[in-house]
């Protein structure tokens, strides 16, 4: 959860608050940063026990993608990207949180860490596809950050290698600060918020993940508090919303107040997750 920390020290930074000016070479880096992130994050995905338990997984993922997904298409006039952003789950949060909760050994943490990963996966293979294209080259410039996450997955898979703690530090102290400072440093919150398109847009996202999450655990027979536990851990959104609605932004697939409204969401759902979570 440093990253809400990162972030907000950028909006600080910017034109939302004191409009310090950024040094010219310091976007560049952060957008290689981002690309790096994604690299590590397509790495630490993980699938645990995924046929073995394959009714759970395959009535959990429709619960905790499809039913958000459905929602964010139907009630944002048809907007592919934003039903993506809907079914959206944050694997480091729900990563961060098992584990500052001593719960990461438990059927929890591997239910919750695979259907996370199974979101994310699913939202950025679909993300690809709407990031405009003209040629081949030009497809790959644009796609490069989206490619880099799913590099990490493959090499990740191939070599079943937990990343070395120095990577970790790398990626929690360096590339995280980097990128979202940077993103927080260019944009005007402020001036792009609006409460009204957040409101609709979490409670939109909040109601949809909880209900479909809920839902299809307990007709898979899980307890009450997991499956309480499950949805408070997969609504959050984390850096994963905030990644992809700033592509989504710069790409011209959402418009200002969704973007600063998607920010929020995905900070906002974040903090909540650990409080919501019962022993």
């Amino acid at each position: 959860m440093k990253f809400v920390g990162w972030l907000v020290l950028g909006l600080l930074l910017g034109p939302s608050i004191s409009n310090f000016p950024q040094p010219s070479w310091f976007s560049t880096l952060a957008q290689i940063a981002g690309g790096i992130f994604l690299f590590f994050a397509g790495w630490e995905l993980k699938f645990l026990d995924l046929w073995k338990d394959r009714r759970f997984y395959l009535w959990n993922f429709l619960g905790a993608f499809g039913v958000p997904f459905v929602a964010g298409y139907l009630y944002f006039n048809h907007n592919l990207f934003m039903a993506i952003a809907l079914g959206l789950s944050a694997l480091p949060v729900a990563i961060q949180i098992l584990k500052e909760k001593k719960l990461y050994d438990t059927a929890l943490a591997r239910r919750a860490i695979t259907l996370a990963s199974l979101c994310d996966i699913v939202a950025w293979v679909v993300f690809a596809f709407l990031l405009p294209e003209q040629r081949l080259s030009s497809w790959i410039l644009s796609h490069w950050i989206v490619l880099a996450f799913f590099l990490g997955l493959f090499i990740g898979k191939i070599r079943e290698l937990r990343l070395p703690d120095q990577i970790m530090s790398l990626q929690m102290w360096v590339l995280a600060p980097l990128f979202f400072v940077g993103l927080g440093w260019k944009i005007d919150i402020v001036s792009l918020f609006s409460w009204a398109v957040f409101v609709e847009t979490f409670l939109i996202a909040i109601i949809s993940k909880s209900l479909g999450v809920y839902i299809s655990s307990r007709f898979s027979k899980v307890s009450f508090k997991e499956a309480w536990n499950l949805a408070a851990l997969l609504n959050a959104r984390g850096a994963m919303e905030v990644l992809a609605a700033h592509y989504a932004y710069q790409s011209g697939l959402i418009d200002g107040n969704m973007f600063a409204a998607l920010v929020v969401v995905g900070i906002s759902t974040s903090v909540m997750a650990a409080p919501a979570l019962r022993r």
